[in-house]
């Protein structure tokens, strides 16, 4: 994977980190996500509760932003199945930190459907998935039940040399997180200048690590190359050089105009709406 160009700006974290997210009840402190990829160094990669966190920022989403969990029979590509695992995972953890209990349990059976596809039944067996529904109404807990689902999933498929598959849950998370906070946000408003901004920046630094590990991959299946093409305009547009162009975008994100937020949104709008079609 010579072709692809590492961001050499990322720094690459040797040890554990815990993060803490605010929540409006009490402070949940989850530790983040790493994974091995091969022989090659740890990555800190966002979990989906960070994820949602950035979307929490932006407002109460919309409810026909997120993906349909009906949806899920219709992924029958491993391809599809790990990218909306990710998408999935992402909406579920936000209608957790909304409290809706209801649209979290109809998703955790749409990511059974996902899970059995994908050969995960080891890491996330009917007793572990049942924890989400014991613990419904427990908003902190449910929140590190679903962190932990997730990890497992992310770490059983690393070690199965599956690395691909955990990363295309990843975009898939991170594509889903932009996609509804940049839906709350109307570019052409002078007042939404800063949150464009610190949006844009903050979704940056989770966006690089995810392209140096995929960057990094040892074995890449037929279907991935073309998610890294997909990911690579966004790559693009963040600065990094890219498979298709082989050059960076001469753009500096500290200096967001509305038209370059325009045209990353219209962007991850589009490549949103190509994960989710069945």
């Amino acid at each position: 994977m010579f072709l692809f160009h590492s961001c050499n700006t990322c720094s690459r974290p040797q040890t554990i980190e815990n993060i803490t997210v605010n929540l409006d009840m009490a402070d949940l402190s989850i530790e983040s996500l790493y994974i091995n990829m091969g022989e090659k160094v740890l990555y800190a990669l966002p979990t989906p509760i960070e994820a949602s966190m950035l979307i929490k920022n932006w407002g109460v989403p919309k409810p026909e932003l997120l993906n349909d969990p009906a949806n899920a029979s219709g992924y029958t590509t491993k391809k599809k199945q790990a990218l909306n695992f990710g998408i999935y995972i992402t909406d579920m953890t936000t209608a957790g930190l909304y409290e809706q209990t209801q649209t979290v349990l109809r998703y955790k059976q749409a990511i059974m459907q996902l899970v059995e596809g994908l050969g995960l039944q080891s890491a996330a067996n009917p007793k572990v998935m049942q924890q989400i529904e014991d613990n419904i109404n427990n908003k902190e807990k449910l929140l590190e039940i679903i962190s932990n689902i997730y990890a497992s999933c992310t770490d059983f498929l690393s070690n199965d040399d599956r690395d691909f598959y955990a990363l295309a849950m990843l975009s898939g998370g991170w594509v889903e997180g932009m996609f509804i906070a940049t839906s709350s946000i109307d570019e052409t408003q002078a007042s939404n200048r800063e949150k464009m901004k610190q949006l844009v920046i903050d979704n940056k630094l989770t966006f690089d690590l995810l392209w140096q590990a995929l960057g990094e991959l040892d074995v890449i299946p037929e279907d991935a190359f073309h998610v890294m093409i997909d990911m690579s305009y966004i790559a693009h547009l963040f600065g990094h050089k890219t498979l298709t162009s082989g050059t960076s975008a001469p753009r500096n994100t500290d200096n967001i105009t509305p038209e370059y937020f325009a045209e990353l949104k219209g962007y991850v709008h589009q490549l949103r709406q190509q994960f989710v079609k069945k």
